[in-house]
């Protein structure tokens, strides 16, 4: 039996449909040391003006983007986190399965802060590993055997599958930039130290396929770069994936484009007992950059003051406040009449010789 032109559309749409899935909206997830500039690159991203104030906890936020020709608008969910590592456990709310499926970490480092920086990093990865590993975990229990496939060739995927040092790398499971913040910063310290710094970053960022990148906001060209990285992540807008190496000059190095080889070994810092008897090159990294830079035990910023939501002026509530003044004044009088009717009874009881215990 013919079919109609009218049948012949239906079954191509359904085709279309059924081969095509459609692209879940990004999201992008901020956490890194305190302080150290996630809420302003936020802000170069949503191109927002405004003055920056420390995230209590988690924040959210969202951005949205004409693409092509099309009328409607890609969404990117954005998600940051404060507190340094005091908070990562929450880290389990925007990692969730769905948001998997198009999820891009940012993890923001404060270069001026070095003796918190590997603890940082350290702690908040494995919180972030834990959660990914949790997710899937779940999935293999429910059987969902083709949501575990997708995830699984995410990793197939990334720009290191192919790399000469693929035997040797150790692909974090969600996509993840690493940004060092306050470059600037960074250079008042020694050469000795700078390199030590930048070189174990580098090591840090090839072993984990993912992609590096320093900021400064005195240098408004690594500014844009950010934001032009930061679009691609959100909207899949295009992005230049230049290396920038050169010394005296903020890190430019996308995923898959540095080698082990180009890295070197360790600078020579004092040896020790934890850098000749380390079983892996992670381990011998960390001990060589510890031994400079020697970690402090609760790396969240002892100047970072602790802040009362309530005392905001956005937040401020005249009638509440107002309510509240009455009923504490209120209570304060009922208080008082108690205990001078307390008083008045004990006295009463003390005349007619009653002993009150």
């Amino acid at each position: 039996m013919a079919q109609s032109v009218w049948d012949i559309a239906i079954q191509q749409s359904r085709s279309r449909m059924e081969s095509s899935e459609e692209k879940p909206d990004s999201t992008i997830v901020f956490f890194g040391s305190c302080s150290s500039g996630k809420t302003t690159v936020i802000n170069r991203l949503l191109e927002r003006e405004e003055k920056t104030k420390p995230t209590l906890a988690l924040d959210y936020t969202f951005g949205r983007k004409a693409t092509g020709a099309l009328p409607t608008k890609s969404v990117a969910h954005l998600w940051e986190l404060g507190g340094g590592v005091r908070l990562a456990d929450l880290l389990g709310v925007p990692i969730s399965p769905n948001a998997l499926r198009n999820l891009n970490l940012v993890l923001v480092l404060d270069l001026s802060r070095p003796e918190e920086l590997w603890t940082t990093m350290e702690t908040l990865l494995e919180n972030a590993k834990s959660r990914y590993e949790q997710i899937i975990c779940r999935l293999k229990r429910n059987s969902h055997l083709d949501t575990n496939k997708k995830y699984r060739n995410i990793l197939k995927g990334r720009k290191t599958s192919n790399h000469l040092d693929q035997e040797l790398l150790d692909p974090f499971p969600i996509p993840l930039t690493i940004i060092g913040s306050k470059y600037d910063l960074l250079l008042h310290r020694s050469c000795e130290q700078q390199k030590i710094v930048t070189k174990t970053l580098r090591f840090l960022n090839h072993y984990y396929s993912s992609s590096l990148y320093f900021i400064s906001i005195k240098d408004e060209a690594s500014m844009k770069r950010i934001k032009s990285l930061l679009c691609h992540l959100a909207f899949g807008s295009t992005f230049n994936r230049a290396v920038q190496l050169d010394v005296g000059k903020p890190l430019s190095i996308p995923e898959g484009m540095d080698s082990f080889s180009n890295i070197g070994a360790p600078p020579n810092s004092d040896l020790s007992m934890d850098r000749l008897t380390a079983k892996t090159p992670l381990a011998m990294w960390k001990a060589v950059f510890c031994n400079a830079f020697k970690q402090v035990s609760n790396p969240l910023g002892a100047s970072v003051p602790e802040i009362d939501p309530a005392k905001e002026p956005q937040f401020a509530e005249p009638l509440v406040d107002q309510a509240r003044k009455s009923k504490d004044e209120e209570f304060e009088q009922t208080q008082r009449q108690n205990e001078r009717r307390m008083r008045e009874l004990l006295q009463q009881a003390a005349a007619d010789g009653i002993l009150v215990a």
